[in-house]
């Protein structure tokens, strides 16, 4: 009898991990004050230093900074997800130097900074105009807070995964292009009640166009607030295989963002009816990625500090990605900027599990990052070529992600 009672504990061990898994949420409004808003510009549209949009007045909806924290045992894995076009490498560090400062309880190692990629955002990188440093110095004291203060509501959790998709398209005309959404719903364990729902979709938040004036999160808004509505909790939305994604539409207006979004939201809410739930340890490892820049362009906005990105003596990036698994059905990689259709969904194929969250524009954003046999072959279209720090580091990158998830 007692060989039977070790036994059955044995094999309810992944259950006994399941319930040692604790997560914790914090959202903040970032949207800049009128004084902020005379010294920052808007990210997203037209080459670097052109088409200003500084000094915007109007919001139609508040930017968010929105932080998960999630912890199993000694292990950890943060979030932190800026309503922006991408964020800078001193940004970044700063912002985990600042956390550090204030505690110890948050590992800075394994926490992830990313953008949702709004174009009608700020412009936290400096191409467009860059963000005053009164705004700066606000923004890394926030998200340090923010992240602290998810860890200080951590509480056990169900986790159920579930897969949909949505109508996207490939903006470079291929065929194919990832229009599924992977979604991770995050429940009070005693109540479940639901305290999260963590939102992976591919396609740029950019229906309001280069002649918006008006702060916004884009299709994004709608998105969460639809979901937050229906199911209740804090939606963290985090953009994926989003280089050559999109939305179809001619009309660029808030109305049609709002109508995509909820779209998208009630699609979302849909598949939560097949959810799986998801059981295991958490597990987060890193995987370290090293290429030198050959974009003039970039090494020249780099050199006359129009451009928050790190280089070292060779002319080198060097970023970490983390790849997280839960249990064994559901997997995560973060990724360093904006990965095309043909480069990541290949690297989505080979991660473990039935459910992949792939994290674009997460702990780097090193602009697009472009199968070699692609780069320069599309007739019309240049726009990705322009801001990809190298025609192999598409190529590179896979293979060393491959490598380290096999």
């Amino acid at each position: 009898m007692k060989t039977l009672s070790f036994i059955f504990v044995f094999l309810c061990i992944p259950q006994f991990a399941f319930a040692a898994l604790k997560i914790g949420v914090w959202k903040e409004n970032i949207t800049p004050t009128l004084s902020e808003r005379s010294t920052s510009c808007m990210g997203g549209y037209g080459l670097p230093l052109t088409n200003p949009r500084c000094g915007i007045t109007d919001a139609h909806d508040y930017l968010s900074l929105r932080a998960l924290f999630m912890a199993n045992n000694d292990t950890q894995f943060s979030l932190l997800v800026f309503d922006t076009t991408g964020v800078g490498d001193a940004l970044i560090n700063d912002i985990r130097q600042r956390v550090s400062m204030l505690t110890n309880k948050v590992d800075v190692d394994n926490l992830i900074i990313a953008a949702t990629h709004t174009h009608a955002g700020l412009d936290y990188q400096g191409i467009w105009g860059g963000i005053g440093s009164e705004y700066r110095s606000r923004i890394v004291d926030i998200a340090a807070r923010a992240i602290i203060q998810a860890q200080s509501t951590a509480q056990g959790v169900k986790i159920f995964a579930a897969q949909t998709h949505v109508p996207v398209s490939n903006r470079r005309g291929w065929g194919i292009v990832d229009d599924s959404v992977t979604t991770l719903f995050f429940d009070n364990r005693k109540t479940d009640q639901p305290i999260a729902t963590l939102v992976n979709l591919s396609a740029h938040p950019t229906i309001l166009d280069g002649n918006n004036i008006q702060y916004s999160s884009d299709y994004i808004d709608s998105l969460r607030t639809n979901i937050e509505r229906e199911r209740g909790g804090m939606v963290i939305f985090v953009n994926g295989i989003l280089g050559d994604a999109q939305f179809s539409t001619t009309e660029r207006t808030i109305e049609k963002a709002n109508e995509i979004g909820k779209l998208a939201a009630n699609t979302i809410l849909e598949s939560e009816k097949a959810k799986q739930r998801v059981m295991g340890t958490l597990n987060v490892s890193t995987i370290t990625f090293t290429h030198p820049v050959s974009n003039t362009a970039i090494l020249q906005l780099q050199q006359s500090g129009a451009l928050d990105i790190n280089l070292d003596d060779k002319n080198q990036i060097s970023v970490d990605l983390k790849y997280v698994q839960i249990g064994r059905y559901t997997s995560l990689l973060t990724f360093p900027g904006e990965a095309l259709t043909r480069l990541g969904l290949p690297i989505k194929y080979n991660m473990r599990g039935k459910y992949h969250l792939f994290i674009g524009l997460a702990n780097a954003s090193y602009g697009y990052f472009i199968p070699s046999d692609e780069f320069g072959q599309i007739p019309g279209r240049n726009t990705e070529e322009r801001f990809s720090m190298d025609k192999y580091a598409g190529d590179e990158i896979k293979k060393v992600i491959d490598s380290s998830i096999k």
